[in-house]
């Protein structure tokens, strides 16, 4: 079992529409080069009193750990280890998504990441704002932090997810 390398992009936004026309840019530049499976992105709204709901979201029908059963990827997955609260208020329940698998893929991440690249993360996403979290191969970070063009604020952390383990971790939840 090793440590896959992916790049999260937290990116925040003025408003819920500028987070979206983002968000609908990054979906069409995969689906033009045929790479849609290897989309894993959120929009992420957060309230004034730090309440965090997913409006849009797509993992491009590839289930990061749990792609037997798991609806979310690992964009999902991250959003759920910044701010729990989010899979309680079924956000990320829709779809058939178990809490037990949810909880597995936001433990693993949290796990595999370091404290403070987390807490990086979610600053950039400040209550009041919306924004989009972008899960992607380390190779494509750079082009993608330049498609969100309409971002006040971007912040990049490397994480690992050991893809196995986490398959193994999701399915002993959902048993």
């Amino acid at each position: 079992m090793t440590d896959q390398p992916y790049v999260a992009i937290a990116a925040q936004y003025a408003s819920e529409d500028e987070a979206v026309a983002d968000f609908d840019r990054l979906h069409a530049r995969y689906k033009e080069r045929g790479h849609h499976a290897a989309f894993d992105a959120a929009v992420v709204v957060r309230d004034t009193e730090g309440k965090v709901s997913i409006p849009k979201r797509d993992d491009g029908g590839k289930h990061h750990g749990g792609r037997k059963g798991l609806a979310i990827g690992l964009a999902g997955g991250l959003v759920v280890a910044l701010f729990p609260a989010v899979a309680l208020g079924g956000a990320l329940l829709a779809g058939g998504a178990g809490g037990a698998g949810i909880g597995a893929l936001a433990g693993h991440i949290s796990k595999k990441s370091s404290a403070e690249d987390l807490k990086a993360i979610s600053e950039t996403l400040h209550a009041g704002s919306s924004g989009i979290v972008v899960v992607v191969d380390p190779s494509e970070a750079d082009e993608i932090e330049r498609l969100l063009t309409n971002a006040t604020g971007i912040t990049k952390k490397q994480i690992a997810v050991d893809e196995e383990k986490l398959e193994n971790e999701v399915q002993d939840a959902a048993d």
